[in-house]
C-alpha cells in the first residue's frame, strides 16, 4: 500500500525498521519488479547538501587547467546527482537515498523543495523537472539514529519494515532455492539463531548460510555445521561477544 501511494502521489517513500529488515533492498526490488531503471546514493556524514542534485568535478577541472585545456564554462564540470538523474530520466526511475539519518540535518532540509515539487534549479539557472504524470519513485531509508524534521516527514509516505521472523525466512528461502530447498538445513539454521529478535540475522545473511550449507554439503550436526554458523550467522566479534 505504501509503495502504491508513493507511486500515484509522487511523494517520497520513507522506509524505517531494524537492521536486516530489507530497507536498502526494497527500492531495487521494486525497480526490478516494474522493469524500471534505478540508482542509489548511500548518505554519510561527508555528504554535502547539493550532492544528491549535482557534483562539481573539481579534480577534472584541475587536470584540464594543468593540461592547458580548461573549459571556460564551469557548467562543463558539473555532474548529475541521483535526483537529477531520476528527474531527467526518459523512463520511470527508482532513486534510493540510503541512510538519510547519517547526514547532517542540512541534507533533509535542503531536499524539502526538490522532493515537494519534483523540480530544482542548477547553479547556472537550468531548471530540472520530473514528469508529473510519470514521476520517479524516491525511496529514502532511515535507521532512526537521528530525528527527522516534521516538514520533511510531512512530504513523505512512510512505512515500517519488521525484522524477519522464522516463518518469513522460511518463505524467502523457498522462493530463492525452489527445488534445492532443504527443510532440515533451513530449520537447523533457524534453531541456531535462538528466540531473541535482536539476534536474528538479516535475510541476506540467512540466505548466504542456507546456500553455503547446501552447496558445500554441510548438514546439521556435521563437524563443520557450527563453523558455518559462526562465519555466516553468529559473527563472533574479536572481543569475544557474539551478535
Amino acid at each position: 500500500m505504501a509503495i502504491d501511494v508513493a507511486l500515484v502521489t509522487g511523494r517520497p517513500l520513507l522506509v524505517h525498521g531494524p537492521a536486516g529488515s530489507g530497507k536498502s533492498s526494497l527500492g531495487p526490488n521494486v525497480a526490478r519488479e516494474l522493469g524500471w531503471d534505478w540508482g542509489v546514493e548511500v548518505v554519510s556524514a561527508r555528504t554535502e547538501p547539493e550532492d544528491l542534485l549535482w557534483r562539481f568535478d573539481a579534480l577534472q577541472r584541475l587536470n584540464d587547467a594543468q593540461a592547458m585545456r580548461l573549459n571556460p564554462d564551469d557548467q562543463h564540470y558539473y555532474r548529475p546527482g541521483l535526483l537529477w538523474r531520476a528527474f531527467a530520466a526518459e523512463g520511470r526511475f527508482v532513486a534510493v537515498i540510503d541512510e538519510i539519518d547519517k547526514a547532517d540535518p542540512d541534507i533533509p532540509s535542503s531536499l524539502l523543495r526538490p522532493l515537494g515539487s519534483l523540480t530544482f534549479e542548477t547553479p547556472w539557472g537550468h531548471v530540472v523537472t520530473a514528469d508529473k504524470e510519470q514521476p520517479p519513485l524516491i525511496v529514502i531509508t532511515t535507521n532512526n539514529e537521528r530525528q527527522l524534521s516534521r516538514p520533511f516527514l510531512r512530504r513523505c509516505v512512510t512505512v515500517e519494515l519488521q525484522a524477519p521472523d522464522p516463518d518469513h525466512l522460511r518463505r524467502v528461502a523457498r522462493c530463492h532455492l525452489r527445488d534445492e530447498y532443504d527443510a532440515d538445513v533451513v530449520d537447523g539454521l533457524i534453531a541456531l539463531m535462538g528466540d531473541d529478535p535482536d539476534g536474528l540475522p538479516s535475510t541476506a545473511e540467512f540466505l548466504d548460510s542456507v546456500k553455503a550449507s547446501i552447496q558445500l554439503g554441510i548438514t546439521p550436526g556435521s563437524p563443520k555445521w557450527n563453523q558455518l554458523a559462526a562465519v555466516t550467522l553468529l559473527k563472533t566479534l574479536s572481543e569475544g561477544r557474539t551478535r
